[in-house]
Order: C-alpha cells, then structure tokens, then sequence
C-alpha cells in the first residue's frame, strides 16, 4: 500500500466517523485522579497542576478538578471525610492530604497502570 493510498484510507476513516458511519469507541481511562480543591486555597493549583502534569505523561490518567464548592465537591468531601484541601483521590481512594512529593504522586499514580 502506498502512501498516498494510506492517507485516502485515514481521510475516509475521519470522514465516516464524523458523519456518525462508524462508531468511536472512547477508552476509559485506568486511573482517575480526583484533586479536590477548595475557592482561594493557596496550595490547591499546585497540586492540580501536578495531577495535569502526570495526566499528559501517562496514557490512560484523566485528572479532574473537583471543588467543595460544588455539590458533586461537597458529596466527595462528606463521602471520604475530607477535612482539608488539597486532598488527591486516585480511582476513589484517599492517597493524599496536601500537595505530596512529585515523585511519591507519580509513584503512587504508576502502581495503578498495567
């Protein structure tokens, strides 16, 4: 097959999936990162930037913002007994309280993947 055969083939694929032919399965991602995060706390964007910054370096990592202000933030306080922010969630469990260490994050992170 030659290269501009493949790129016809690549150009219909995107074609077919836009006009809703074909169905795109979306991945679910293997670990979830929950930074919940609370209005004006000072440590709280550094710990969502390092749970973006891993989410980029890994595939199958989402990392998601959640604020008490919210109410989807205040169920996940009360569910978990979170006390205090930054508090990290990996896949729905408490791994940390505060901004950790980039490297114990990462590496706590890693234990979850395949």
């Amino acid at each position: 097959m030659d290269e501009l055969e493949m790129i016809r083939r690549k150009k219909m694929l995107e074609l077919m999936k836009k006009a809703g032919i074909i169905e795109v399965k979306q991945k679910k991602p293997k670990v979830i990162i929950e930074v919940i995060t609370s209005p004006g706390c000072p440590y709280c964007p550094i710990a969502w930037a390092m749970a973006q910054e891993i989410e980029k370096k890994y595939d199958g990592v989402l990392a998601k913002e959640v604020s008490v202000a919210t109410p989807e933030g205040q169920r996940k306080a009360m569910e978990h007994n979170i006390m205090g922010t930054p508090t990290i969630l990996i896949n729905n469990r408490v791994e940390f309280i505060g901004v950790p260490n980039f490297a114990e994050f990462e590496r706590r992170v890693r234990q979850y993947l395949p």
